[in-house]
């Protein structure tokens, strides 16, 4: 890897969707070539199809690592903030992928040039993966400006992939590795523990929600309904203890749409 420090680095996980996972390299390789960006590609498991996508794509500066250990993204996010030797942390989704330009709109902004820790606005795309290339549907602009309140504390509101961490906030924060969901939720309100994010007017990444019933929602915390996920939910709220009366009662009533009392002093 190169000696100078990058402003950015762009921690992808990857499992075994190599052609997702193209269009989520290509959407950063097309980013202005004057923003330093190191890419830190993680795969869980090997797969050769992976392998030639990130031989094309990344650059002398980039690293693509085959972990062992249990498949999840987030043992494979942890490996890649162990690596990230960026002045900010960014996260992709290998099923994700970013705006044109977005990276040097970031890049100039002053909350940036500051060295604050920011989230941005988002693109919702609904496709159809059933075809390859996935064949667009639909998408909606999402302005994220009101999303760091106290239903943050309740439900998250943040896709990770909507933050540019500094790496001197980060430290040793890291994802919960026995978390079966909201794992990236967990790890946002540990960093809301040391300092809030400002907000940044720009369109920064498209997300993308696949709408066939055979599609891998791996990595998506809104995806989990189970009891696994109920688990979660009240595991973050002992680790996170609700900030004020307003935000316990409001873990209350959410409880009780799942179906399960707990009194707010617990919460």
């Amino acid at each position: 890897m190169s000696s100078a420090v990058p402003l950015f680095s762009v921690i992808v996980p990857t499992h075994k969707r190599p052609a997702l996972l193209e269009r989520a390299l290509q959407s950063i390789k097309s980013q202005p070539a004057a923003v330093s960006c190191e890419v830190i590609v993680v795969a869980d498991e090997a797969n050769a199809a992976d392998d030639e996508v990130c031989r094309r794509l990344l650059g002398p500066g980039d690293l693509h690592i085959r972990r062992n250990g249990p498949p999840g993204p987030s043992s494979s996010r942890n490996l890649g903030l162990d690596l990230a030797s960026g002045r900010y942390v960014l996260f992709l989704d290998d099923d994700d992928a970013w705006q044109p330009g977005f990276l040097a709109q970031l890049a100039s902004h002053p909350a940036i040039l500051a060295d604050r820790f920011v989230f941005f606005d988002c693109t919702i795309a609904a496709e159809s993966r059933d075809v390859t290339p996935p064949r667009f549907l639909s998408e909606q602009a999402l302005d994220l400006s009101q999303r760091v309140n106290d239903l943050i504390y309740v439900r998250n509101q943040l896709p990770n992939s909507v933050l540019a961490i500094p790496n001197r906030l980060i430290g040793k924060t890291r994802f919960d590795t026995y978390m079966r969901a909201y794992e990236d939720w967990e790890f946002l309100l540990a960093l809301l523990d040391k300092e809030l994010p400002v907000h940044v007017p720009l369109q920064g990444v498209i997300i993308y929600q696949a709408k066939n019933a055979s599609t891998d929602h791996r990595g998506k915390s809104d995806g989990a309904r189970d009891v696994n996920a109920l688990l979660d939910y009240l595991y973050v709220y002992r680790r996170h203890p609700g900030l004020n009366a307003s935000v316990r009662d409001q873990r209350v009533n959410f409880l009780q749409q799942l179906g399960v009392a707990v009194a707010g002093d617990l919460l």
